[in-house]
C-alpha cells in the first residue's frame, strides 16, 4: 500500500513542478515588462526634452532678431519719422519712410521665414507694414492685444498663435507674433512704437516639432491653454477621413486635444459632440502647468491608446507632448513575451514527456546507485571548483573596481590642479586690467605643471604595471646598466615633487654597481618608494643609498615618518590598501614595487617601528661575474635640499 502511494506521488511530481516554474516565468515576464516600461518612458522623455530645447532655441532666436532690428538706429529713425508724418496729417501709404522700412525689413522677413512685418503705434494703429491693407488699421492689436500691449510696456514677446483671414487668398491662416519695443533715438528715450514680425506656425515651428516623431505611430505637437493644436499634426489626413477636419483644412487651431471616448480610426461613433468632449488626460495635466509621463496608456485626440510625455512651457505659454501608439511602443515586449512563453512551453512539454517515459524505467535505474554516487561526488567537486572560480571572479571584479576608483581619484587631483593653473593663466592673458605675469610667475606655473604631469605619469606607469602583471609576468627590457646612474637620473625627475612636500634628500652612493636590469622599471620602483616616503614623512629628511652586499645590489630608502607596526608590514604590499592615515595615493605603489622586484628575481623588505620612520630595502641579484662577497662601501654622498640645491661630499 505504501509503495503504491509512493508511486502515485512520484507520478504527480512533474505536475507539481509546474507551479514554481510558472511562478518563475511570471516573475521574469514582470521584470522584462518593467525594464521595457522604463525604456519607453526614457525614450519619450528624451524626445520631448530634445524637441522642447529646439523650440525654445528657435523662439529665442526670433525674439533676438526682433530686438536687434527694433534697436537699429536706421529703423528707429524711420519709425520716428513715420510717426511724425502721421502726426502732421501726411499720408502713411505714400511716405518715403514706409518705403525705407520696407527696403530694410523685407530682407529680414525673407531670411527668417516670416510672413511679414508691422510697426504699431502706442495706440495700436499700424503705421507701417509690408501689406498696404493693414496700414492705418488696428488689425493685430485687435487679434492679439496681449502681445502688443506687453511689447509696448518694454518686453520682447513671443505671442500665442491665432487665426487671421488672408485678404490675398481669402483663407483663414494661423499666425503668431514676435514683438519688440522701439525707443526714441534720444538716449533713454521712451517707447514710441512696437516692431512686429508675423510668423506662420505651420512652417519652422511645425518642422521642429515634427522632428520629434517616434516610430511610425508617434508624433510631437504643441497646443495652447484651450487645448487647440498650434502645429501641423502628423495624422491630419486621418482626421479629414474621420470628419474632424474638412477637406483641405489645416490642423493648426482647428483641432483640439479632446478625448472622443472611442477609437475613431475604427469607425466607431463618438458618444458626445466634439465640443463637449473633455480634454485628454495628457492635455488636462499639461494646461494645469504640470509635466508628466504615462506609459500605462491613455486616449489621444483620435481615441487611440498611446503612451507619452508632456510639459507646459511658461516662456512660450504652450504645452508640448510626445506620443506614440501603445501597441507600437510595446511591440518588442509583446514579441519577447510570446517567444519566452513559447520556448518555456516547448521546454516544459519535452521535459514532461521525457519524465513520464523515464518513470517507466525507474526500476532499471536501481542498479546505478553506485554510479549516481560517483557522479554526485564529481558534481560536488565541480560545484566546489565553480564556487572557487566565482569567488576569484568576484575578487577580480572588486580589484578592478577599486583600481578604477582609486586611479580616477589619483588622476583627478593633478588634472584639477593643472586646469586651475591654466585657467588662471588664461584669465591673466585675456583680462587687460590684470598685471602681465613675469618670468618668475611663469616659471612657477611651469614648475607646478611639470610636477603635476610627473604625478600623472607615475599613476599611469603604475596602472600599466598592474595591468601587464595581471596576465602573468611580462617580458623585461633587460640591459647592462649602472645602478648609481639610474638613481641619480630618477632623483632629478622627482626633485620637484620632494620640494613640494618639503623633504630634503640625502644620497649615499657607493662604487659603480653594474647589473642586467630594466632601467625604466627600476626607475619606477625608486620613484614609488620616494613618493611613499615623502607622503608619510612630509617635511622630514629622506635618505637614499645604493650598495652591493652578498651578491645583491641593495637600494635603501629611509624616511622619518610615522613608521609601521610589525603586524602591518606584509599588508603594505597588498594592492589598493588604503587607511585613513594613508595621506592619499593610489594604493598600488608598493604593490607595483614588489611586482617589478620579483620579476627581476629580487625581494623588497621593510623595517621600522611606529613613530621611528620606515626603511625599505630592495635587493636585486647581481650577475655571477661580480664577486658576491665584495661589498662596496659608500664613497660619495649628495644632499638634495628643499630649495633644490645639491651638495656633494666624499666619504672615506
Amino acid at each position: 500500500m505504501h509503495a503504491k502511494r509512493r508511486r502515485d506521488w512520484y507520478d504527480w511530481m512533474p505536475l507539481a513542478a509546474l507551479l514554481p516554474i510558472g511562478l518563475v516565468l511570471f516573475l521574469s515576464l514582470l521584470g522584462i515588462q518593467g525594464v521595457h516600461r522604463r525604456n519607453v518612458a526614457a525614450a519619450v522623455q528624451a524626445v520631448l526634452s530634445t524637441t522642447h530645447k529646439g523650440l525654445l532655441t528657435w523662439a529665442r532666436q526670433k525674439k533676438s532678431t526682433a530686438w536687434f532690428w527694433a534697436n537699429q538706429p536706421s529703423v528707429r529713425r524711420a519709425i520716428a519719422a513715420q510717426i511724425e508724418q502721421r502726426r502732421d496729417g501726411g499720408s502713411l501709404h505714400d511716405s518715403p519712410y514706409l518705403q525705407e522700412l520696407r527696403n530694410t525689413l523685407d530682407s529680414v522677413v525673407q531670411q527668417n521665414g516670416c510672413r511679414g512685418f508691422d510697426v504699431i503705434a502706442i495706440d495700436g494703429t499700424h503705421i507701417a507694414s509690408d501689406r498696404d491693407e493693414l496700414i492705418a488699421t488696428k488689425t493685430l492689436s485687435a487679434r492679439d492685444p496681449d502681445t502688443i500691449a506687453a511689447a509696448a510696456r518694454g518686453s520682447v514677446v513671443f505671442g500665442a498663435p491665432f487665426p487671421m483671414r488672408s485678404p490675398v487668398v481669402g483663407e483663414v491662416a494661423a499666425l503668431l507674433l514676435v514683438a519688440a519695443p522701439v525707443h526714441a533715438l534720444a538716449e533713454g528715450g521712451e517707447i514710441i512704437a512696437t516692431l512686429v514680425f508675423r510668423i506662420d506656425p505651420g512652417m519652422e515651428f511645425t518642422e521642429i516639432a515634427q522632428r520629434g516623431a517616434v516610430g511610425a505611430g508617434g508624433e510631437t505637437y504643441a497646443f495652447d491653454a484651450r487645448g487647440r493644436v498650434v502645429t501641423e499634426l502628423r495624422f491630419s489626413q486621418s482626421l479629414r477621413d474621420m470628419g474632424i477636419l474638412a477637406a483641405g483644412e489645416r490642423s493648426i487651431l482647428n483641432v483640439e486635444v479632446r478625448d472622443p471616448g472611442v477609437a475613431l480610426s475604427y469607425g466607431l461613433q463618438r458618444p458626445l459632440p466634439r465640443s463637449e468632449q473633455p480634454l485628454t488626460r495628457m492635455a488636462t495635466s499639461a494646461v494645469a502647468g504640470n509635466a508628466g509621463v504615462d506609459v500605462d496608456g491613455y486616449r489621444d485626440y483620435r481615441g487611440m491608446a498611446v503612451v507619452g510625455a508632456w510639459l507646459w512651457d511658461r516662456e512660450l505659454d504652450l504645452g508640448l507632448a510626445t506620443e506614440i501608439d501603445k501597441a507600437e511602443a510595446y511591440i518588442v515586449y509583446h514579441t519577447t513575451r510570446r517567444v519566452v512563453i513559447a520556448a518555456c512551453a516547448a521546454t516544459l512539454l519535452v521535459t514532461l514527456l521525457m519524465t513520464f517515459l523515464l518513470q517507466g524505467r525507474a526500476k532499471d535505474l536501481a542498479t546505478g546507485v553506485v554510479r549516481e554516487q560517483e557522479l554526485r561526488g564529481q558534481l560536488e567537486d565541480r560545484v566546489h571548483r565553480l564556487e572557487c572560480a566565482e569567488a576569484e571572479l568576484k575578487d577580480a571584479v572588486r580589484v578592478r573596481e577599486e583600481f578604477l576608483r582609486f586611479a580616477s581619484h589619483e588622476l583627478r587631483t593633478p588634472l584639477t590642479s593643472l586646469r586651475l593653473l591654466y585657467e588662471h593663466l588664461l584669465r591673466s592673458r585675456t583680462k587687460s586690467s590684470m598685471v602681465t605675469m613675469g618670468p618668475k610667475d611663469i616659471g612657477r606655473f611651469l614648475k607646478v605643471s611639470s610636477r603635476e604631469l610627473a604625478r600623472i605619469t607615475q599613476v599611469i606607469n603604475n596602472m600599466f604595471v598592474v595591468a601587464s602583471f595581471s596576465t602573468g609576468p611580462p617580458a623585461l627590457n633587460l640591459g647592462r646598466a649602472e645602478l648609481n646612474e639610474i638613481v641619480r637620473r630618477t632623483v632629478r625627475q622627482v626633485t620637484e615633487q620632494l620640494e613640494a612636500d618639503g623633504c630634503s634628500l640625502e644620497l649615499g652612493l657607493g662604487r659603480p654597481v653594474f647589473g642586467y636590469w630594466d632601467e625604466a622599471r627600476i626607475e619606477q620602483v625608486i620613484t614609488n618608494l620616494l613618493s611613499n616616503a615623502s607622503r608619510h614623512g612630509a617635511g622630514q629628511p629622506i635618505k637614499l643609498s645604493v650598495s652591493s652586499q652578498g651578491g645583491f645590489a641593495v637600494i635603501s630608502v629611509q624616511d622619518r615618518g610615522v613608521g609601521i607596526a610589525l603586524e602591518q608590514r606584509e599588508r603594505l604590499f597588498e594592492p589598493f590598501r588604503w587607511t585613513p592615515d594613508a595621506h592619499g595615493g593610489l594604493g598600488v605603489g608598493l604593490y607595483v614595487c614588489r611586482l617589478i622586484v620579483w620579476a627581476h628575481g629580487g625581494e623588497i623588505l621593510v623595517e621600522g617601528e611606529p613613530g621611528d620612520g620606515t626603511t625599505f630595502r630592495v635587493r636585486l641579484p647581481l650577475p655571477p661575474e661580480i664577486d658576491a662577497g665584495d661589498a662596496a662601501p659608500a664613497l660619495e654622498t649628495e644632499s638634495w635640499s628643499v630649495n633644490g640645491e645639491r651638495e656633494r661630499g666624499q666619504a672615506e
